[in-house]
């Protein structure tokens, strides 16, 4: 990188500990390993000289708009793997578009709940993402701009037993049912926020008094 590994950790901003992390996984000048969890190994330098010409610069700025600021499918259709060396022939894969993770937020403004297998898609969305919110004694709903450490609360859906767990250091988690038997059901109508995407009018159900304790 530039030649001039001080240089190069200073224009990144790389820590002594990510400089030496990298030499610990193997990288070397002029290796292909542009990344090292995530973080950059070094840059392109370009050096202007007194024989540079104009189009030398337009080549350099053509090859930069192609190889950085287009898209990845239009670089692909470019891009022939059997013209690559070895060392490179895992880029056109991992310029593929993948799915690595789904999350849903099952209650409103509180923590994640990572799914780890396949999961029911609904006409309105995953099943149970924001099927449940924390409303305030006049039916506002609660969120993190007010009550930051919602985000503190970890839904845990369980789909075999039909509940969700609550859990917050320090307390016993507590359960909610997934699915509510008619007899249980309070109807309570409450406006989810004061705002332009979501100040429609919704209709929920009560919890019950146990939760809303634990709360």
């Amino acid at each position: 990188c530039f030649c001039n590994p001080g240089a190069c950790q200073w224009f990144l901003g790389l820590s002594n500990n990510d400089i030496r992390k990298q030499y610990e996984s193997g990288h070397i000048c002029s290796d292909y390993n542009d990344l090292i969890d995530g973080v950059p190994t070094g840059a392109v330098r370009v050096s202007f000289g007194f024989m540079t010409r104009r189009k030398d610069v337009d080549k350099v700025i053509c090859m930069i708009e192609e190889c950085y600021l287009t898209a990845p499918a239009s670089r692909l259709q470019r891009l022939s793997s059997a013209e690559l060396p070895k060392s490179l022939m895992h880029i056109p894969e991992r310029l593929k578009p993948r799915l690595k993770e789904i999350c849903i937020y099952p209650v409103k403004s509180c923590g994640v709940f990572k799914i780890m297998d396949s999961w029911p898609l609904t006409s309105i969305g995953l099943l149970y993402d924001r099927g449940w919110m924390i409303v305030d004694a006049s039916g506002m709903a609660l969120t993190q701009k007010h009550q930051p450490r919602l985000c503190l609360i970890k839904p845990i859906i369980n789909r075999h037993s039909g509940t969700m767990e609550l859990s917050f250091a320090g307390m016993k988690s507590v359960y909610v049912a997934l699915e509510m038997a008619s007899e249980d059901i309070n109807v309570v109508r409450s406006s989810v926020c004061r705002s332009k995407v979501c100040d429609d009018l919704v209709t929920g159900y009560d919890c019950g008094d146990t939760v809303a304790s634990w709360l």
